[in-house]
């Protein structure tokens, strides 16, 4: 969405981080936000606010966020603040695939358009609107075929004669076979995405403990034991 040089365009910016922690990968708070101006500027639009969501994991729905309420709230407004909401990267908004797609399926339908600077996303051509929903697929696409690699490499283990001793973190192992462990996934699930929001092992280990998951043990987190976890779930993926 480009300002024609007729008036300004109005955008309120999105800014969300996991953890109010973060501060790495170029994905903090504040780097957000500075990324935001800078667009603002380049582009002479009007940054008519800034919306924040500190410590809000992206699996949590965008309505039920309270900066993201606010966002929602925009999107179903008769005379909205403003043309459009400016994100950094379009996982600020969620990280499931069909929330994503819902949303910008609204976007492209309501008064309230949507920038994804990172990816060059722009919902007021064809091409950016198409570019944003294939982005959102590949995600999910990605985690079924990490999902389906898993599987593979365990049951060609299996015809090898390669038992489990022990299942790893997110799996248990009944008769050499290991079986998802469904509260091991969704703990495994945000120990990857605090990784990929840029958080150190101490860090993530504090947060796991602070929200009280358990380890595989039922003890606590620690440094060593988060980086263990995270390369055994490489190991597999790369499998």
């Amino acid at each position: 969405m480009v300002n024609t040089g007729k008036s300004a365009l109005r955008v309120v910016g999105y800014v969300r981080v996991s953890t109010i922690e973060q501060v790495n990968d170029g994905m903090s708070l504040d780097a957000q936000e500075s990324r935001i101006r800078a667009w603002c500027d380049f582009q002479a639009a009007e940054l008519v606010d800034i919306i924040r969501d500190e410590g809000v994991s992206g699996t949590k729905l965008l309505a039920e966020r309270a900066g993201g309420a606010r966002i929602a709230e925009l999107l179903e407004a008769r005379k909205p603040e403003a043309d459009a909401v400016v994100i950094v990267r379009m996982d600020r908004l969620g990280r499931d695939a069909a929330e994503q797609i819902a949303l910008l399926k609204r976007f492209r339908a309501g008064k309230v358009g949507l920038v994804a600077i990172a990816q060059q996303i722009d919902l007021a051509t064809p091409h950016g609107r198409a570019m944003a929903q294939m982005g959102a697929v590949f995600n999910e696409l990605e985690r079924a075929l990490i999902a389906e690699r898993t599987t593979e490499t365990l049951a060609d283990m299996r015809a090898k004669g390669k038992a489990w001793n022990h299942a790893p973190f997110g799996w248990t192992a009944i008769d050499g076979y290991l079986v998802p462990e469904p509260a091991e996934q969704e703990t495994l699930l945000r120990l990857q995405e605090l990784r990929r929001d840029g958080l150190g092992y101490l860090k993530i280990a504090n947060i796991l403990n602070d929200e009280g998951r358990a380890t595989k043990k039922g003890g606590a987190w620690q440094s060593m034991s988060v980086r263990s976890v995270l390369m055994s779930a490489e190991k597999m993926k790369a499998a």
